[in-house]
């Protein structure tokens, strides 16, 4: 995501693909406390949480250069920093006049919630310089995300355990690079197995014994947090990574392939993941979420899908970019970039 989108030489197809990811973002955070006794909500969020961010990483990496000269530094500062301090600032500050205290995160030294994805995109940016000069980047992202996983003290401290559970998948995108997809060939037979994978997909989550170990998918948790600190516990791991990209690979493909009209969605992203938050922890604190989810099946299942639909577009509305630009990022940026060249 960039909190600044360059209208030029954009790259339509990544766009609707972030445009359907950050959709699926909104919609897996607000049926995150309820789904669990769902049968529809329950194998559509293991679903999602198995690909939407390991994909929405690949896209990132796929836009990324590994070279970090003065004006991409600069874009990086205006770009991630600054969304991050000005954002933590926000919602910390309303967890306090909420509750009367700080965060959990806070307590933990890590960013607040969905931001530790600009934390992590930040480590990633920092790492790809190096990881570009090795022969084999992606096997040693593996490698680090493999051993790090061991780590007892590898957990939500500065985003470290996501930083490097979901390193491979950076890598893996900047490897691939913005092309990729256009590349690939447009064929009937192509559309039905990534139709099927995903189908698949949808049919095994719904099939997860109901004391399946959620934590796995948040990609926060060590291996001894999870308690499986051995060579299974590895490869469970590896069969996760497994499941993200043959999920996440056949969901963008066929998003690849037609287009829905979504790329302004994914143009405007960065405004719907900085401020979709806060309009979950409103319909939180006034009792609306609660309601929502005491209604009939059908009911919840199709307000909670309306509800993600309508913060979406709000958040994605140009008088929301223009507004948080003006009002909040701008001055960050003037603040951090203060005698630099702002270009």
């Amino acid at each position: 995501m960039s909190a600044v989108p360059n209208q030029d030489n954009r790259n339509s197809a990544l766009d609707q693909m972030k445009g359907v990811l950050i959709f699926l973002v909104v919609f897996g955070h607000l049926i995150e406390l309820y789904f669990h006794h769902d049968s529809v909500l329950r194998p559509l969020w293991i679903a999602i949480y198995t690909m939407h961010m390991p994909m929405f990483i690949l896209i990132s990496g796929m836009v990324s250069k590994a070279e970090l000269n003065s004006r991409q530094s600069v874009q990086l500062v205006k770009n991630v920093l600054a969304p991050l301090l000005a954002f933590e600032l926000i919602y910390e500050t309303t967890e306090y006049l909420l509750t009367g205290k700080t965060s959990v995160y806070a307590g933990l030294i890590a960013p607040y919630w969905m931001l530790w994805y600009l934390m992590s995109l930040l480590s990633w940016r920092l790492m790809l310089p190096l990881f570009s000069r090795l022969r084999y980047p992606l096997f040693a992202a593996l490698l680090v995300a493999g051993v790090t996983a061991y780590s007892e003290h590898s957990g939500y401290l500065l985003s470290l355990s996501r930083t490097m559970m979901f390193l491979p998948f950076f890598i893996l995108g900047w490897q691939l690079g913005p092309d990729f997809w256009s590349k690939l060939p447009s064929s009937k037979a192509w559309m039905a197995v990534s139709a099927l994978i995903l189908i698949a997909t949808l049919a095994i989550c719904a099939h997860l014994p109901q004391d399946f170990d959620y934590r796995w998918l948040y990609g926060s948790f060590s291996l001894h947090r999870l308690g499986k600190a051995t060579l299974e516990g590895s490869m469970y791991q590896a069969l996760q990574y497994l499941c993200s990209v043959s999920a996440g690979f056949a969901a963008l493909y066929l998003l690849s392939r037609r287009n829905l009209g979504l790329a302004r969605l994914g143009q405007h992203s960065v405004y719907v993941f900085l401020w979709h938050g806060m309009a979950l922890i409103v319909m939180n604190a006034t009792g609306l979420l609660k309601q929502l989810f005491e209604l009939p099946q059908f009911w919840r299942v199709t307000l909670a899908i309306l509800a993600s639909a309508l913060i979406t577009f709000i958040t994605a509305h140009r008088w929301t970019a223009w507004l948080t630009e003006k009002l909040i990022l701008q001055p960050v940026r003037s603040l951090l970039l203060a005698g630099q060249n702002k270009q």
